[in-house]
C-alpha cells in the first residue's frame, strides 16, 4: 500500500504464467551460485517456473449486493477448508472492524454464521477493533477436534457499511463505492495455524490468508460498472440491477469498485488490463503507468502471475491498495503503480504474514518500485533504529514508524544487499525465490534460504534486522 499526502509521496502505508509441481517446495532452492541452500533433501534446483497453487488450498464463494444509494453492501461466502493440522474452531479476521476504519464510517456486521461437524454459536472477540463494533475475530468452535485433512464447510452472512473515506479500502463518494478485505477472511495459514494477532491502530495490513480458489459475484446497479480482482464481467441484467462475475484459481482476498466508470481494455505482454476511471482523459495516463510498470516487473521478476489485472482510479486522493489481480488508486501517479503492481509478485503470489512479517511484501514492493524507477538507495533509512523485521502489531498506533521501518529502511535493506552480492547474482537468487514459493506463505528463513549462496546480501540483511 502507498499514500500520497498532497503533492508529497509519503510511503507509509501501501496473467500469462506458467506453473509447474504444487505446494511448498519438498527442498530449500538453490542459490544463484549453483551451490545448494542446503536441508536434509539434498540440493534442489531452482524451479524453472511458479510452482502451482496447493491443491488442497480453500475454495470460497463470495457474493457482494451494493445497495442502489452504495452505502451498504450485503454479502454471502461460503468456504471449504481442508486443513493440515487439527483444529477445534475456525478463526475469521472482520479487518472492516480497526479503529481507524471504524472511525470513518465503515463496519462489518455478521448476521449468520455456521460451520457443519456441529459447529456451536459464533463467539466474537474484540482483538484491537473499535470498541463499538462487534469485534475484530469471529470464531465458531466445534464440539470436538476436526481431524487434519477434514473439509470442513462454513456459511456465513454479512452488512459492510461504508463511510464516506479519503484513503482506505473501504469508502463511497455520490455514486461509487468501494470495498476489500470485506468479507470474514478465514485466518489460516499451513505449517502455522490460525492468525490472531490485534487489528492494527493505523492504516496497514495485518491479514495472512492463504491463496485460495474464489468464485466472486457482484450485483450492483445496472446503471454501474464494477471492477473487480479478476475482472468481473456483467452476465445478467434484472429490475434495473446487473450482476457481474469473476473467477480466481488462487486469491488471498479481493477487491471491488462499483460505480459510473468508464473502462478500457487493453493487453500488456500477455496479460488483460481492464482499467477505469471517472473520465476517458485519465485512462491514458493510467494505461500508460500500468505499462512501464509491467514491462519494467515482468522482466524483474517472471511472468504476470494473473491472466487480468483490474485498476480502477477512485475520485479521491491517498495513493493506492493492491489485492490479487486488482489495484484501487486513489489518485494517479506512476511511482504509486509501480508499487501497487509489484505486490502482485510480493503479497498476492509470494505471500507473507502482514501481521508479523509485513516487509516481505512491503519492502519488496518498495524495492520493485525503485529499481523500476531507478531511484537512489535511502542510505539513511538504512541507518534508522529498529528491525527491518518487526510485526507490525508491535508498533501500536505509530504508523509513520512502522512505514519508515518495514518500506524504506527495508527496501535500502535490499537494495544494499544487492550491491553487496552483484545485481546479476542477487536478481537470479530473487527469481528463484519468487519461483520457489509462487502461491505459498513465505518468512524470511525462506529468503534466507533462497539466498545462500550470497553471503554478503545476507550479511546486509541480518545487520538490518530483516533475517
Amino acid at each position: 500500500m502507498v499514500v500520497v499526502v498532497v503533492a508529497t509521496l509519503l510511503l507509509i502505508s501501501g496473467c500469462s504464467h506458467t506453473v509447474s509441481g504444487s505446494g511448498r517446495p519438498a527442498s530449500p532452492v538453490s542459490s544463484a551460485s549453483g551451490a545448494s541452500t542446503g536441508g536434509s533433501s539434498g540440493p534442489a534446483a531452482c524451479p524453472s517456473s511458479y510452482i502451482a497453487p496447493d491443491p488442497p488450498r480453500p475454495a470460497i464463494v463470495l457474493a457482494f449486493a451494493v445497495a442502489a444509494d452504495h452505502k451498504k453492501v450485503t454479502g454471502t461466502e461460503t468456504v471449504y477448508f481442508t486443513p493440515d493440522a487439527d483444529i477445534t474452531e475456525l478463526v475469521f479476521r472482520l479487518t472492516a472492524n480497526t479503529a481507524p476504519t471504524f472511525a470513518g464510517g465503515t463496519q462489518i456486521r455478521v448476521t449468520k454464521a455456521s460451520a457443519d461437524h456441529g459447529a456451536g454459536a459464533a463467539r466474537y472477540e474484540n482483538a484491537g477493533a473499535a470498541r463499538a463494533s462487534q469485534g475484530g475475530l469471529l470464531r465458531l468452535p466445534f464440539p470436538a477436534k476436526v481431524t487434519s485433512g477434514t473439509t470442513v464447510r462454513a456459511d456465513l452472512e454479512f452488512t459492510l457499511t461504508l463511510g464516506e473515506q479519503g484513503f482506505d479500502r473501504y469508502g463511497r463518494i455520490g455514486a461509487v463505492a468501494w470495498f476489500a478485505s470485506a468479507q470474514p477472511l478465514l485466518a489460516w495459514e499451513r505449517g502455522f495455524g490460525w492468525h490472531t494477532e490485534p487489528m492494527l491502530q493505523f492504516t496497514a495490513e495485518s491479514a495472512t490468508s492463504e491463496a485460495a480458489r474464489t468464485d466472486l459475484t457482484v450485483t450492483a446497479p445496472a446503471t454501474d460498472v464494477v471492477q473487480t480482482s479478476g475482472a468481473a464481467t456483467p452476465v445478467s441484467t434484472t429490475d434495473g440491477r446487473r450482476t457481474w462475475h469473476a473467477a480466481l484459481y488462487a486469491a488471498r482476498d479481493v477487491s471491488v469498485a462499483a460505480g459510473p466508470f468508464v473502462t478500457t481494455t487493453v493487453d500488456v505482454d500477455g496479460t488483460r488490463l481492464q482499467v477505469g476511471a471517472m473520465s476517458q482523459d485519465q485512462l491514458a495516463g493510467v494505461v500508460s503507468d500500468a505499462r512501464f510498470a509491467l514491462d519494467g516487473l515482468i522482466r524483474r521478476f517472471g511472468p504476470f502471475p494473473f491472466p487480468t489485472l483490474s485498476i480502477t482510479l477512485l475520485p479521491t486522493r491517498g495513493g493506492g491498495i493492491e489485492y490479487p489481480s486488482s489495484i484501487l488508486l486513489l489518485g494517479s501517479l506512476r511511482l504509486v503503480t509501480v508499487h501497487e503492481i509489484a505486490h502482485q509478485w510480493f503479497y498476492a503470489m509470494v505471500g507473507d504474514s502482514q501481521a508479523t512479517h509485513a516487509w516481505l511484501d512491503e519492502a519488496f514492493a518498495t524495492y520493485a518500485e525503485q529499481l523500476t524507477d531507478s531511484t537512489a538507495i535511502d542510505t539513511a533509512a538504512l541507518n534508522l533504529p529498529g528491525r527491518v523485521d518487526t510485526a507490525t502489531t508491535a508498533y501500536g498506533a505509530d504508523g509513520p514508524r512502522y512505514y519508515r521501518t518495514t518500506y524504506d529502511k527495508g527496501a535500502a535493506a535490499l537494495r544494499t544487499a544487492r550491491e553487496a552480492a552483484g545485481a546479476d547474482r542477487f536478481d537470479a537468487a530473487i527469481r528463484c525465490y519468487v519461483s520457489a514459493y509462487a502461491w505459498t506463505i513465505a518468512d524470511p528463513a525462506d529468503l534466507a534460504r533462497a539466498l545462500s549462496g550470497l553471503p554478503a546480501a545476507l550479511s546486509v540483511l541480518r545487520r538490518a534486522g530483516a533475517l
